[in-house]
């Protein structure tokens, strides 16, 4: 529901004449007045960052054959407070994922990834070496403001990114002997 017009008027003392109305504050919707929570305000917040997972998970990994990689993603919900005055809860989803193998081969996907059996993430080290995974996570967010009478949630312009470094690991070469 659209709030009136603020007018008011001045005068110079309490002897001097009023002035002319002037509008302050036009016609306006209650949700406009609210703050908006801005990518600068998404930047600023502690986003735990979704973790690297790998299979094989321990130990080396073979050269030449494929290494799964995926994350789990889920949703985090925070709580900030705006101008010291309004509290906003903010929800974050990840929609990017974006790995570097540690070799110079860099994958980005809208896709997390899944365990073994599946292989929709993989990659495959040509060389020996010993390497770590890192991978940036990009989040869009929602958020919304106590003071909303509507408690309507607003999509927040722009993302922000985390990022998570795996554990290091050796890449090998198995070779097969025969014995008598």
């Amino acid at each position: 529901m659209p709030l009136p017009p603020l007018w008011r008027r001045e005068r110079a003392d309490r002897l001097s004449d009023w002035g002319a109305w002037t509008v302050r504050v036009d016609w306006s919707c209650p949700e406009d007045l609210l703050p908006p929570f801005t990518q600068a305000d998404l930047r600023r917040l502690k986003i735990d960052a979704l973790e690297v997972n790998q299979q094989p998970a321990a130990g080396p990994v073979l050269v030449q054959r494929p290494t799964i990689v995926f994350t789990e993603p889920e949703d985090r919900e925070l709580r900030a407070v705006l101008f010291d005055s309004f509290g906003v809860d903010v929800v974050v989803t990840p929609v990017e994922y974006a790995w570097d193998f540690g070799d110079g081969s860099t994958l980005t996907t809208t896709e997390p990834g899944r365990p073994y059996p599946a292989f929709d993430l993989t990659h495959v080290y040509t060389e020996l070496a010993d390497r770590q995974i890192t991978l940036t996570t990009t989040w869009t967010g929602r958020y919304r403001v106590d003071a909303d009478p509507l408690h309507r949630w607003r999509d927040v312009e722009g993302t922000a990114t985390t990022v998570d470094v795996g554990d290091e690991f050796e890449v090998v070469s198995l070779r097969t002997r025969l014995t008598g």
